[in-house]
């Protein structure tokens, strides 16, 4: 399962799940996802989950996960947020693991239960601070109610943040896995081991799945070329740049772009990821 970074725009988030698929990616913050009807399947650390009605499923920071498929009638309440926002439970996030993530209904706690159906009533353009302060009610009787084992190395949350903003940072550079080592003043075999373990990809790759979501989001940009676009992800020459999007999106650029063109002139639909 190759993951890419997700920079998301807002920090914190608490409302209505999403009704669509999202490819596997990674992000800094923690999220919860309690179901409320429909069922949804998911992609969490390489293992496959199911929820029905009244689960509930944490992720922990810097874990990789997916939704892989969702019922048309899906919904709930779904919170995404960085650890520090909820001090209490900031040493959980940072040190341990939960054994297993997944909380079923049969085992959620009538609080956990009143919790959601209320936050679920409360719209995004409330009190935040209301809806905060169910985030805390929803952890206590998630995070409580699970076993979990420590985390130890290069896949504590201290290094994963120091490195996923490394990357983030200067992916559109001519990066390598040494000079990253060396600028996070880590190991070659150590910085490798990161993306192999927890994010179950390597580190070109990951570089290249940064790269080429700019290229996609500049490709909607009719004023630039491909060849523009090959400099601006990082790419030194348009055959590099053809090879990697053709490996992660299964065509060439000019496809992709045409594809782009023929949508928004209404005689295809939208291409797909």
């Amino acid at each position: 399962m190759n993951a890419y970074y997700e920079q998301r725009p807002e920090k914190l988030f608490i409302g209505e799940m999403t009704h669509y698929p999202v490819a596997a990616h990674v992000h800094p913050e923690a999220e919860l996802l309690i179901l409320t009807r429909g069922s949804a399947a998911l992609t969490v650390d390489g293992k496959a989950f199911r929820l029905s009605p009244g689960d509930a499923l944490i992720i922990f920071p810097f874990v990789v996960h997916s939704y892989d498929a969702l019922s048309g009638d899906v919904g709930g309440v779904a919170a995404i947020f960085p650890p520090a926002a909820i001090p209490e439970y900031n040493a959980t996030f940072h040190g341990l693991q939960p054994e297993d993530p997944l909380l079923p209904a049969e085992k959620a706690s009538l609080d956990l239960r009143l919790a959601v159906d209320r936050l679920s009533r409360i719209s995004m353009e409330d009190s935040l601070p209301l809806r905060v302060a169910y985030l805390h009610i929803l952890l206590a009787c998630v995070l409580h109610s699970l076993t979990y084992r420590p985390v130890y190395d290069y896949s504590e949350y201290s290094l994963g943040n120091r490195i996923m903003h490394y990357i983030s940072d200067h992916a559109f550079e001519d990066i390598t896995l040494k000079s990253a080592s060396h600028a996070l003043g880590i190991s070659v075999s150590g910085l490798s081991h990161f993306f192999s373990d927890r994010l179950h990809t390597n580190f070109r790759h990951f570089i290249n799945t940064i790269r080429i979501e700019k290229a996609r989001l500049l490709m909607k940009d009719p004023g630039l070329t491909l060849t523009e676009i090959c400099g601006r992800c990082g790419y030194s020459n348009m055959r590099t740049f053809r090879r990697a999007f053709q490996s992660d999106m299964g065509r060439l650029p000019s496809e992709y772009l045409s594809g782009i063109k023929k949508s928004e002139n209404g005689k295809a639909p939208p291409v797909s990821p």
